[in-house]
């Protein structure tokens, strides 16, 4: 009788179920992939401020230099990390000069003080979204830095009594590694536009204009902010002429005065 768990199959003696499987593994044997080389370590800094460790690294692959900081507890493995590229860090500096000019003038912070965001700014780079936010609650006052991506969320936390050693260490970094001049092997010299958004009630639109080894091209994304919701299709730089033709040739052909009431109500369409 067969044991519990097993069902018996054919004369031949075999069990089903709760045998290994013999021979072979079924489907097609696995590619061999390259593995992208790892980035090269060039420089690193860190301060500990209110028990926490901010690090800023500069690595570089062969997509370009690029930073990364990581926030960590000061006993415990990494909690939250942004990654963007020296070129973005140029755009990153003066919100990061305003942000730190505007704690400073706040002077200390209150222990009372209610959870609010004090000022906020914003970039970006590609399909990467970038807010940095000047924050305080009970505890005091920090900055915020969130790395937005079609993928998810990140973000470090910047406590109020290491802003200015971070900004400090951030414009050394960005002095030293944030030359013009550099080019990473096989890329283009020449730098692509970057991005814009156009916003239009509840809808923003963002142009980010990318490369592949078929060309260049646009990327256009429709963002429902109310929803989180996104779209996007891709537009190759061959078409973008004769598009901005046919856009200018519906804007004069519309019947009505496109900033009037009767057409408002189609920008959250």
């Amino acid at each position: 009788m067969a044991s519990p768990g097993r069902s018996w199959r054919g004369r031949r003696g075999q069990y089903r179920g709760g045998l290994p499987r013999r021979g072979p593994p079924r489907g097609p044997p696995p590619r061999d992939r390259e593995m992208p080389a790892p980035p090269d370590d060039l420089d690193s800094r860190e301060l500990e401020a209110e028990g926490k460790k901010i690090v800023i690294e500069v690595k570089s692959n062969e997509q370009g230099r690029f930073f990364k900081i990581i926030e960590r507890q000061s006993q415990g493995p990494g909690r939250g990390r942004v990654i963007f590229s020296v070129e973005t860090g140029q755009t990153f500096r003066p919100i990061l000069d305003s942000l730190v000019a505007e704690h400073e003038r706040l002077g200390p912070s209150d222990e009372n003080a209610s959870s609010e965001r004090l000022k906020t700014e914003n970039f970006s780079q590609g399909r990467r979204r970038f807010y940095v936010d000047l924050r305080q609650n009970p505890r005091g006052r920090f900055l915020k830095l969130t790395q937005l991506t079609p993928g998810g969320r990140t973000f470090v936390a910047i406590p109020g009594d290491g802003l200015l050693k971070f900004q400090e260490m951030f414009c050394q970094l960005l002095d030293e590694f944030g030359s013009s001049d550099y080019s990473p092997p096989g890329s283009p010299q020449e730098q692509l536009p970057s991005s814009r958004e156009v916003r239009a009630g509840s809808k923003s639109f963002f142009f980010d204009v990318e490369r592949n080894d078929r060309g260049v091209y646009v990327r256009l994304t429709e963002v429902l902010r109310n929803y989180g919701r996104r779209t996007h299709i891709n537009v190759p730089h061959s078409c973008w002429s004769r598009m901005s033709e046919v856009f200018s040739q519906l804007n004069q052909e519309i019947p009505y005065d496109a900033g009037s009431a009767s057409g408002s109500g189609s920008e959250d369409n």
